[in-house]
């Protein structure tokens, strides 16, 4: 088990992604922290790692408030008794639209805070608990949508680009320290972001008129991934755990795209 002995806080657990990832790392020995901004959710994970053998703890947590913030670290480290990997995984999408000033001020605020301001609050919070260690992993979850810079949703876009950048100011930082910082770009998975976003394209573009959203998702599959298959919680969950083994001891300050060769570089 790569992770056997560790303890991983990922925020956003409780569904989508960030479930996928708190599994698959309990699978590999991990034991795991899970704030979320909805304790059901959260709860709901604790229970599916515990018949998996591994300790876990699941709490309610808005990731955009500092307290609410370093609450989530002390917890965790007080019942789960360390921390040695963060994921920030909790996310949101934009509205969907453009052009880019028909977006309110209210959505791109919001969008900011939960998939770039949290970002930074819980690395914060982390950092000098990591240095005094002289140890310790950081993941933040991504997107395509960030170097791509996906015209549908602007202000998400803007918000993954500036996580992708984040990553690499802070990983030159906390280098010397023995922490690795990286990032993982996931491409196009079925959830209630993507769905809403179809609905959104088969209303506006012509070409997919009339159709449901699941089938404006597969042809999207099919027109932007190589591969042409959707990428699964499960491959974004492996790819975060890689990351947070010793295998990736060497690696940091990197963007892993998992999308089916959407991007290349």
């Amino acid at each position: 088990m790569r992770l056997q002995g560790k303890v991983a806080v990922v925020t956003g657990g409780g569904s989508g992604i960030g479930r996928g990832i708190v599994l698959c790392m309990a699978k590999e020995g991990a034991d795991v922290a899970i704030p979320d901004i909805q304790d059901g959710n959260a709860q709901a994970v604790v229970k599916e790692v515990l018949a998996l053998g591994r300790k876990a703890v699941g709490f309610r947590c808005d990731v955009t408030k500092s307290a609410d913030v370093q609450s989530a670290m002390d917890r965790a480290k007080k019942e789960l008794g360390k921390i040695d990997v963060l994921v920030n995984n909790a996310g949101m999408a934009s509205a969907p639209g453009m052009p880019f000033t028909n977006n309110s001020e209210e959505d791109w605020d919001k969008t900011y805070a939960v998939n770039l301001k949290s970002v930074f609050l819980m690395s914060k919070a982390i950092a000098p608990y990591f240095i005094e260690r002289k140890a310790g992993r950081i993941i933040n979850i991504a997107s395509i949508a960030g170097p791509l810079a996906a015209l549908t949703m602007p202000p998400y876009s803007v918000a993954k680009g500036g996580v992708i950048t984040f990553t690499r100011v802070i990983a030159k930082e906390l280098a010397p320290h023995g922490i690795t910082v990286n990032a993982i770009c996931p491409g196009v998975l079925w959830t209630a972001f993507w769905e809403n976003l179809a609905k959104y394209i088969a209303d506006t573009n012509p070409a997919f008129k009339g159709m449901t959203p699941r089938q404006v998702f597969d042809k999207r599959v099919g027109d932007i991934i190589p591969m042409k298959r959707e990428q699964t919680p499960e491959d974004i969950g492996w790819a975060a755990v890689f990351l947070a083994s010793e295998e990736a001891r060497n690696i940091t300050g990197q963007a892993l795209n998992v999308d089916g060769g959407s991007v290349m570089h």
